[in-house]
């Protein structure tokens, strides 16, 4: 150890302090290599693009010598964290990404003079998809959309106009479908930009063929989709609520909750009117009255004497009279009504049914050992109490409740289950590329220390060379000169080359014989 130390303090700060040198540089290599594994991540650029826009992307980002990175199939730009608000701002500039479709914007440099009304009519429905083509692209969960649209068009002398039609095809941005408030939003959009278009003429499908929504369906069809919806999220809310409320007084997994909820969602319009017999007032009022009178003469004797003009009536003959009057009124009267219109649209929940099912508790046994028991009966009330509370439980709609203690399967112990193979665990740990990480180190490291270290340790603990007759080097004569003698067991064919070797070896024994040399040279 101290002829190590020796060779160390002999080689002078300056080499020291290289070899350390290169010594942190390998370490630190090598413990970056072990805890980092590659370079720094990038930054997510952009994210769900369409390839035509992740095409211009990429080479406005060449043009800019500004390094990326694609993932997500072509669909996501990632570049360094340092150049990202660089590369953002340059697509800013570049109105990157622009999307894939131009809307209304088609119109900005035409030539009104060279159009026609078919080109007109055409650019309007590329217009009008564009459009919507944007809107549902901002819809969660959908990367890309296409429509198309048949705006409605009557045929030539014919009194019959198609009705407007489109179709959607989405593309989703992951493995999750599509939800039914997502596929009703995007037929409200398309049907309220379109005009003379229905909800019941969209077809809507996805990238995987599924169809989402069919055209031709009547309104009935889709609210009995909307029906089922409402009641798988009914009885979902109300297990979610059972059992948070268990997990709490019994610790997670323990309950196990299984809902189901009856509902009426018939949809009945009533018209009642209802007369009051004692509401009566008088509406209007009409009255008439006739008077009549008439004489005639009791005499109908017919002469040429009653008939000669200027002849005299005779007063002595007896006149008959008539008088008559007349009176009617006519009175009419309001009774009064009540109209009422009842509309009964909100489904009614019709029956509610809850079955919950408890692990048993472990208890010791007899001798000792730990052995499953059911729940107490009294635990088992009081939990479908609770449970009958959470729910609005109301026995004259025949709502039940039913609470069990059961053992539940141990997954370890179930017959048949596969088991895996250590090897196949091992890989699905996640362990295996940090391992193969310190072994590459690990060999790296190795290989230094056989190639660099080694020899140079090597050199320093060598034994340093006899000096006089015994080894190596000759003494300095009686008259001034001496001799250095080459190590025992040495090659010696090359004569400058073992001096070099010789006075490398003894520098100090080298200097006394030059200083002989010389002081010999200089006497008379």
């Amino acid at each position: 150890m101290n002829k190590l130390l020796d060779n160390l303090r002999a080689l002078g700060p300056v080499k020291l302090g290289a070899m350390a040198a290169v010594a942190v540089g390998v370490l630190a290599l090598m413990a970056m290599l072990a805890f980092t594994g590659g370079p720094s991540p990038n930054a997510m650029l952009y994210n769900g693009l369409g390839l035509k826009d992740a095409s211009n992307i990429t080479a406005a980002l060449t043009t800019a010598h500004i390094k990326y990175a694609i993932g997500d199939a072509g669909h996501s730009i990632l570049v360094e964290p340092a150049q990202l608000d660089q590369a953002r701002l340059l697509l800013a500039q570049h109105d990157l990404p622009a999307g894939s479709s131009s809307g209304f914007a088609i119109f900005d440099h035409q030539n009104p003079l060279t159009g026609s009304d078919f080109l007109d009519r055409i650019d309007e429905t590329r217009a009008i998809d564009g459009e919507l083509e944007r809107t549902i692209d901002l819809i969660q969960g959908i990367r890309s959309a296409r429509v198309q649209v048949v705006l409605p068009q009557a045929d030539d002398f014919s009194l019959h106009t198609a009705p407007a039609q489109a179709s959607v095809m989405l593309s989703l941005a992951g493995a999750a479908p599509l939800d039914r408030e997502s596929i009703d939003a995007i037929l409200n959009l398309v049907a309220s930009a379109v005009p003379g278009l229905k909800p019941s003429n969209i077809s809507i499908a996805d990238d995987r063929g599924d169809l989402l929504a069919q055209a031709g369906q009547s309104d009935t069809t889709m609210l009995d989709a909307r029906d089922a919806s409402l009641k798988q999220a009914t009885e979902q809310h109300l297990t979610d609520a059972v059992r948070s409320m268990l997990d709490a007084a019994l610790g997670p997994n323990q309950v196990r909750v299984v809902t189901a909820v009856s509902m009426n969602f018939d949809r009945t319009a009533q018209t009642a009117t209802n007369y009051d017999p004692n509401g009566q007032v008088v509406r209007s009022q009409q009255e008439s009255r006739t008077k009549s009178n008439r004489t005639e003469n009791s005499d109908k004797t017919v002469s040429v004497a009653n008939n000669l003009p200027g002849a005299s009536a005779d007063t002595t003959t007896p006149k008959s009279t008539d008088s008559s009057t007349r009176s009617d009124q006519t009175t009419n009267y309001e009774i009064s009504q009540t109209v009422k219109h009842t509309i009964h649209a909100t489904p009614e929940i019709t029956r509610i049914s809850v079955a919950v099912m408890l692990d048993d508790v472990q208890a010791k046994g007899p001798n000792g050992q730990m052995i499953e028991r059911p729940r107490s009966a009294a635990t088992i009330a009081r939990i479908q109490t609770l449970v009958e509370t959470a729910i609005g439980y109301d026995k004259a709609r025949g709502d039940v409740v039913d609470v069990q203690s059961m053992q539940f399967a141990n997954p370890d112990s179930m017959l048949g289950m596969p088991k895996q193979s250590l090897a196949a665990r091992f890989m699905s740990s996640g362990l295996l590329l940090p391992l193969l990480r310190i072994l590459i180190s690990g060999l790296i490291a190795l290989a230094a220390l056989l190639v660099v270290f080694r020899p140079m340790v090597r050199r320093l603990t060598a034994p340093p060379a006899a000096i006089g007759s015994e080894g190596s080097l000759g003494a300095i004569g009686a008259n001034g000169q001496g001799t250095i003698a080459a190590p025992v067991g040495e090659a010696t064919d090359n004569p400058i080359r073992s001096v070099i070797d010789l006075i490398d070896r003894s520098p100090d024994e080298s200097v006394a014989v030059i200083r002989g040399w010389l002081s010999h040279e200089s006497a008379p």
